[in-house]
């Protein structure tokens, strides 16, 4: 069993630009502390010529106050539009002329920025992360450029319902909280923010404390570092004293809403357990198993498979540092709806004794355990683990130790998930019905 820890020390007796060394377990992630309060990671993968690199800021739709719904997303797009030294136009070109890609997103706790280049061109990628990260100006002329693209997003959100429901459906279980405000805002709230509102969210949200940056790729672990001594070490910014409201109150619900989409879109579901609950990894399998990507997935082969009522069918799991959420999502003519929905909780009700041999339970143990490994042949996307693992948990848990916490799964643990998460009391239901059906 690997853990990896962040405990600080000292370089041996010795303090080189004052970067602190973060111990690990495994010598496969080198974790490092800037001087000015920044942590650093780092992957090597020699089989590899992209390096894939990036800033992590613990901060998101959940840190807005009452009055800037949509301000973190909008900060996010104006990280692009000019910096002390750079215009919008030479930052947008200064990575596409030698291949690489450039991107950000928000989500309710982070805002991620990063950058895929080859390797070779490492140091104009960090440059320029670090450049429109700390120094960018959000000129005025931009950033009423930049809400009327914005406005686009939120009508285009608006007409995709897979999308649209499940924003919808988190706004209802984390009602009166900031967890259940649309990460994108809305126009009216939008349409009234200034540079003065943006500087106000960094200043009080862009701590030293809640910043991580690091990379995955095929440089050595001393090479990269010793690039953020020089470009990012410098920066100056300061510790925050951060807290945020935990999401405790819930009420489960059962919606139907008129559109004018032309199928059902529904979703069953309900808060569930957060990062380091010790139940998480039973549930994850559990959801992998009902409604997971795999095509040989419980409800698929029931809805699909054996009925025909829906194209596909979806489960998901997410999970923040105190509280997770979990739902069931799929699309269908609404003369099926209630028939699949029927079924579906039928499904999870059987979940609540024990439903599985042994035999069949490892089965499913090494179907997701497949999974768990082929996902991590991503570098981007275990770059994005390790950069919110590190930032949420200071800790990285390794593929190896997230296997044994699957093998350790037993059939009572997922008949206490079942009866924990799809008890009457936490599951809630929203439905869209075509306006002819209503």
């Amino acid at each position: 069993m690997q853990n990896i820890t962040l405990q600080l020390k000292k370089l041996g007796d010795r303090n080189i630009n004052e970067t602190k060394v973060l111990e690990t377990d495994n010598p496969e992630y080198n974790l490092w502390e800037l001087k000015n309060g920044i942590r650093v990671f780092y992957k090597q993968v020699k089989s590899t010529r992209i390096m894939h690199c990036g800033y992590f800021i613990d901060a998101g739709s959940r840190d807005e106050k009452t009055n800037e719904a949509g301000l973190a997303h909008l900060i996010e797009h104006m990280l692009f539009k000019g910096t002390r030294k750079r215009s919008a136009t030479r930052i947008l070109n200064r990575l596409e002329v030698v291949g690489g890609e450039l991107n950000a997103f928000t989500t309710k706790d982070k805002t991620i920025i990063y950058a895929s280049i080859v390797a070779d061109h490492t140091l104009r990628a960090i440059d320029l992360l670090t450049d429109i990260t700390f120094y960018s100006v959000f000129p005025d002329k931009e950033l009423e450029k930049e809400k009327k693209v914005i406005y686009e997003e939120i009508d285009m959100y608006l007409d995709t319902p897979e999308e649209r429901i499940f924003d919808d459906f988190q706004e209802k279980v984390y009602a009166n909280h900031p967890l259940g405000v649309n990460i994108l805002g809305t126009k009216d709230h939008i349409a009234k923010f200034s540079r003065k509102n943006i500087l106000a969210f960094i200043k009080r949200n862009y701590a030293s404390n809640r910043i991580v940056v690091g990379g995955v790729g095929p440089w050595s672990p001393g090479r990269f570092i010793r690039m953020l001594e020089k470009i990012v070490a410098p920066v100056k910014i300061n510790p925050g004293d951060f807290h945020r409201n935990t999401f405790e109150k819930y009420r489960p619900f059962n919606t139907k809403e008129k559109t004018t989409f032309v199928q059902s879109h529904t979703m069953v579901g309900g808060p569930a357990y957060p990062q380091e609950h010790e139940l998480r990894p039973a549930l994850m399998l559990l959801i992998n198993i009902l409604a997971g990507p795999s095509l040989n997935s419980r409800l698929n082969l029931l809805l699909r498979e054996k009925h025909a009522y829906t194209y596909s069918v979806e489960a998901s799991y997410q999970t923040l540092t105190d509280t997770g959420l979990f739902n069931i999502y799929w699309s269908c003519e609404a003369s099926n709806n209630q028939k699949v929905l029927k079924l579906v909780l039928a499904e999870l009700n059987r979940w609540k004794k024990p439903l599985l041999s042994e035999f069949q339970l490892n089965k499913y143990k090494q179907q997701f355990k497949g999974q768990m490994i082929m996902g991590e042949e991503s570098n981007l996307s275990l770059m994005f683990l390790l950069g919110k693992s590190i930032l949420d948990l200071e800790k990285v848990e390794s593929l190896e130790y997230d296997l044994e916490k699957v093998d350790n799964i037993t059939n009572e643990q997922l008949v206490q998930v079942a009866n924990e998460i799809f008890s009457k009391d936490n599951l809630s239901t929203l439905n869209y019905l075509p306006e002819s059906n209503n």
